[in-house]
């Protein structure tokens, strides 16, 4: 059950099969645990039975993954076409839908709208695919890897679409491999509604986005429940414009021509209150000013202080790699973050697509004093203990802040949007990268030291004494470049700091922990969290100061040992392993997962590339302790033993210690594991 406007919902989750000679429906009911399961084959007839259950109005809604560009397009071809098939036989109706099963997966390769639209299925869909953004390019994601992220079986489909003269054992085996499909399609439905123990993933919790999209549908009429949360920022913007402008025809909207920056000087997006203070700043400014803009990559680097920066169209970042920060008695290293930096460019520079009215800025400047509002009084609510009076003001205000960042800057630079404005977004851009540089600027010259920079806030190492001087700046730097109510330097003090780059990086602060990249422990769905033991016992390292020789061994949950990788193409994977002295090879196929292991194979990759060249690689290239062995993990099995070679994890780890602290702990560790010593006594720390 969801809870929509108040009433309970009845769900079923759904996954189909099309082959050339089965058609294969299962539809799980979460609350009551009942399978319905239909199938047409050569052994069996179960159209009608799907017919009716399906058109019997038992499900509000329908839960899929990619359903509604595939699932329940072939499910309402079946409902609307089933009854001109009653002379074809049971295979002849199996090719038919078979047939339309892969032109519609063929329409979506090349981008061709589908015969059905979400209001002509007989039960509305829920596409989880669609909502968590996974058709988007940057994040697509199949369920076999959200199998992985969360910690479910990772099975392949057994039996290819086209085989002829199925067995009744293998339409079983495809049953099962279907079930499991539905099993990770519901965790994955649970985790949108924000129902999710795994501590990975734990910012997915208490997060629902079911009820935010009812929330926002409640709010302005969007059916936006199959939307992403980008699109659903987007097509706010886009509505309240056209509501305002008396606009029918959203086409309308679509720029006749798109402004690009190519050709002109980079000194025409830069804002008219740059000002720098010294010659080296000043001529590096003028120099970047007069290069013109290209349609190439286009780096510029620059030394401030002792840090150097690479100033780009996409953004400024500083190049610094390994170090340890510590920052002894009577000093500070804060972090300065600009808050809602992207929203507040756009309203100071004046960013509106020339092809719209200055309409939609004075509604964009809206939307931010809604959300700023609406924030308000939901936090007001909560601390009177009104929580339930205050959720639909915190999903809007959250729905707010989606029209305000991807579905409003982000939308500049896309194709197709009707936001589409290249030029607005370089105006941002490298409106931002010489406002940063001018505080940077400002803080060098008056003895503060910046050790690390990017296009949206600052690390400055400086004394107590200082503190004053430092906030005068930081304050002078606000009003310099207008950031009066957003846009402000928000702080964070760090205590510690461990670094491989301006993006990976583990920090210890006042009250908890900041990780970015390689150091990160929870993540997105989409991302990938592969030998999550080893950021584990870095920052069990780093921030608690215990053994990460000793944390490894003595950690028990396998999944975190797991490593998962993808072939695309023509390319798979291949277990190889000796076996009464016979070598065996085990195909596998486009995702593994699995962890390294003390008995177990070599795993390959191999096939053709996309250049056609035939591909014989180790998964796992040899290492200064031997060749890694792998034990095959996509379906869980539960062991006492899982013989897991703990010291390739190890020496993985004290290799990125060694990186930051300029130590040889892991070059120790290799000569006690080639010694035969164990290496869980040897005093490393």
């Amino acid at each position: 059950m969801i809870i929509a406007h108040g009433i309970d919902k009845r769900i079923g989750i759904c996954d189909i099969e099309t082959l050339k000679e089965l058609f294969d429906v299962g539809i799980y009911n979460p609350d009551t645990k009942e399978w319905q399961e239909f199938e047409v084959s050569a052994y069996k007839n179960e159209l009608y039975h799907f017919v009716k259950c399906y058109t019997s109005r038992e499900y509000d809604y329908l839960v899929t993954f990619n359903g509604i560009n595939f699932d329940q397009q072939v499910l309402q071809y079946v409902v609307d076409n089933y009854e001109k098939w009653y002379n074809n036989t049971n295979l002849e109706i199996c090719q038919i839908i078979y047939d339309y099963a892969q032109k519609v997966i063929e329409d979506s390769n090349y981008g061709l709208f589908h015969t059905y639209k979400e209001k002509d299925f007989s039960i509305y869909p829920i596409d989880i695919f669609r909502i968590h953004h996974f058709d988007n390019d940057a994040r697509r994601t199949s369920l076999k890897w959200c199998a992985f992220m969360l910690n479910e079986d990772v099975e392949e489909m057994p039996i290819h679409h086209s085989k002829e003269n199925l067995t009744e054992e293998e339409i079983g085996i495809i049953r099962v491999y279907r079930r499991n499909d539905v099993k990770v399609t519901e965790t994955l439905f649970q985790l949108t509604l924000g129902n999710v123990d795994i501590p990975e993933l734990k910012d997915y919790k208490g997060k629902n986005k079911l009820q935010d999209r009812f929330d926002v549908m409640q709010e302005t009429g969007l059916q936006c429940l199959n939307w992403s949360d980008v699109k659903i920022g987007e097509e706010w913007n886009k509505l309240d414009y056209m509501k305002e402008e008396n606009i029918s025809d959203p086409k309308s909207l679509l720029p006749q021509k798109v402004k690009h920056p190519f050709g002109q000087r980079f000194k025409n997006f830069f804002p008219k209150h740059t000002e720098f203070e010294t010659d080296h700043l000043k001529d590096f400014v003028k120099r970047l000013g007069n290069e013109y803009v290209k349609n190439v990559k286009q780096e510029f680097p620059i030394k401030i202080g002792n840090t150097t920066y690479t100033v780009a169209k996409g953004g400024l970042h500083s190049t610094e790699k390994h170090r340890h920060i510590t920052i002894p008695e009577g000093f500070r290293y804060d972090d300065e973050d600009i808050g809602s930096q992207y929203p507040n460019s756009m309203v100071k520079f004046k960013i509106c697509p020339p092809h719209l009215k200055d309409t939609f800025l004075k509604q964009y400047n809206g939307k931010i004093s809604k959300r700023i509002s609406f924030k308000k009084i939901a936090k007001d609510l909560i601390k009177e203990g009104k929580k339930e009076k205050a959720r639909p003001l915190m999903s809007v205000q959250e729905m707010l802040k989606l029209c305000l960042n991807g579905g409003g800057y982000g939308k500049l630079g896309q194709r197709g949007s009707f936001l589409e404005y290249p030029e607005g977004m370089l105006k941002v851009t490298m409106g931002n990268q010489m406002e940063i540089l001018m505080l940077i600027e400002k803080l060098e010259m008056s003895g503060f030291q910046v050790l690390s920079g990017n296009t949206d806030g600052i690390s400055v190492y400086y004394p107590d004494s200082k503190r004053q001087e430092f906030l005068q700046i930081c304050e002078w730097w606000e009003k310099k470049v207008g950031n009066f109510e957003m846009g402000k330097l928000e702080e964070t003090p760090f205590k510690e700091v461990w670094q491989e780059s301006i993006n990976h990086y583990i920090a210890k602060k006042e009250d908890g922990v900041k990780k970015k990249g390689r150091f990160a422990t929870e993540f997105e769905l989409h991302k990938n969290k592969s030998k999550r033991i080893i950021p584990m016992a870095l920052e069990a390292y780093f921030i608690d100061k215990k053994d990460p020789v000793e944390f490894i061994r003595n950690h028990n949950n396998i999944f975190d040992f797991c490593i998962a990788k993808k072939a695309a193409g023509k390319m798979h994977y291949e277990e190889q392993f000796e076996e009464d002295g016979k070598t065996v090879v085990k195909t596998h196929k486009k995702l593994v997962r699995y962890y390294i292991s003390t008995t177990g194979s070599i795993l390959y990759k191999r096939g053709f590339n996309h250049e056609g060249k035939p591909m014989n690689n180790h998964c796992e290239a040899e290492m200064d302790i031997g060749q890694p062995l792998v034990t095959y993990f996509n379906r869980f099995f539960k062991s006492d033993n899982y013989n897991i070679d703990y010291n390739y994890y190890i020496l993985e780890t004290l290799e990125r210690i060694d990186a930051i602290e300029k130590t040889k702990k892991a070059k120790a560790f290799v000569e006690s594991v080639k010694s035969k010593s164990c290496g869980s006594q040897l005093k490393l720390f």
